[in-house]
C-alpha cells in the first residue's frame, strides 16, 4: 500500500498528529488540505503499522500518534505547546512577552510555537487598541469583543487600580485618584481619557468637577473575576488587597 501513498502527504498528516494530539478526521483533512477520502487511507496505513491510535470521544474519532513513537524531542515541544494553550485559554488577551515571561521561555521560543498554534488555528489574536502588539485568545473560548476591550485595557497597572477604587466608590474626583495612586496628573488623565473612550468608565459633572463612574460595574467585576486578572498583575493590588477581597465576595453565576 505505500507505494501508492505520496509521502509529502505522509509527513504532514504525521506532522498534524504529532502537534495535535486527539485531532479528528475532518480536521486533519482540513489542516493537510487534503479531501478525507484521502487521508482515510494515510490515517489506516499509519494506523496498521501501529504508529498511530485512536479513540472515540463525543461522537468523533479522534487520532494520536503512539506513545512509544514520539522521540524525547517532541514530547518537549508538545509539552511547551500544551503549556501555551493552557495559559491563553485561562488569561486571554495577554501579548507575547507576557507570555514568555510567565512560562520562562524565550521570546523567539514562545513566538514560534505561537505561530505553529495559528496557523493550526488553535488560536488567533487581535491588535490592542493602539495597534502596537498581539494579544492572544484561543479559537474555541468564545470571548465577547467588548470583554476583549475590558481585557486590553485591564491588563494595565493603573486602570486596573482606578477601576477597582470606582467598584469600591463611585464618583471618584481627578484629585481622589491623585490621592491613591501615586501618579502623575498628565498620566492619570491619559488613562481616564483612554478609559472613557473604551465605554469602560463614565464621566459626569460632579459640582464644579468632573465625576468618573464605572459604566456596567457588574459586568466589570464579572471579567476581572473570570479572567483572574489578579494572577498577572498582581503587583496592582499593592496596597489595595482589601479591595480584592471584597471584589471576590460578588457572585454573578446565579
Amino acid at each position: 500500500m505505500s507505494e501508492f501513498l505520496d509521502q509529502q502527504i505522509l509527513r504532514r498528516i504525521y506532522s498534524i498528529l504529532l502537534h495535535n494530539p486527539g485531532i479528528h478526521l475532518s480536521k486533519i483533512a482540513e489542516l493537510a488540505n487534503v479531501n478525507i477520502s484521502e487521508v482515510e487511507r494515510y490515517l489506516l496505513y499509519l494506523e496498521n503499522k501501529g504508529i498511530i491510535g485512536c479513540t472515540k470521544e463525543e461522537g468523533y474519532v479522534r487520532y494520536h500518534l503512539e506513545e512509544r513513537r514520539i522521540n524525547p524531542r517532541d514530547k518537549r515541544r508538545m509539552e511547551r505547546k500544551k503549556r501555551l494553550y493552557d495559559l491563553i485559554m485561562q488569561n486571554p488577551g495577554l501579548h507575547l512577552t507576557k507570555i514568555a515571561e510567565l512560562l520562562g521561555m524565550s521570546l523567539p521560543l514562545a513566538e514560534y510555537h505561537l505561530r505553529q498554534m495559528e496557523r493550526n488555528k488553535e488560536i488567533t489574536w487581535v491588535k490592542d487598541t493602539k495597534g502596537y502588539y498581539k494579544t492572544y485568545y484561543t479559537v474555541t473560548g468564545g470571548i465577547k469583543n467588548q470583554d476583549t476591550k475590558i481585557l486590553e485595557a485591564l491588563r494595565r497597572k493603573t486602570p486596573l487600580k482606578i477601576v477597582l477604587y470606582l467598584i469600591k466608590q463611585p464618583n471618584l474626583k481627578h484629585k481622589d485618584f491623585l490621592d491613591r495612586l501615586g501618579v502623575s496628573s498628565s498620566t492619570l488623565s491619559y488613562h481616564l481619557t483612554e478609559l472613557v473612550k473604551n465605554d469602560i468608565v463614565d464621566v459626569q459633572p460632579y459640582g464644579k468637577e468632573k465625576g468618573y463612574t464605572l459604566k456596567n460595574r457588574e459586568e466589570i467585576i464579572r471579567i476581572i473575576q473570570k479572567y483572574n486578572l489578579h494572577v498577572e498583575l498582581h503587583l496592582a493590588l499593592e496596597g489595595i488587597k482589601e479591595m480584592w477581597d471584597d471584589l471576590n465576595l460578588f457572585d454573578f453565576s446565579k
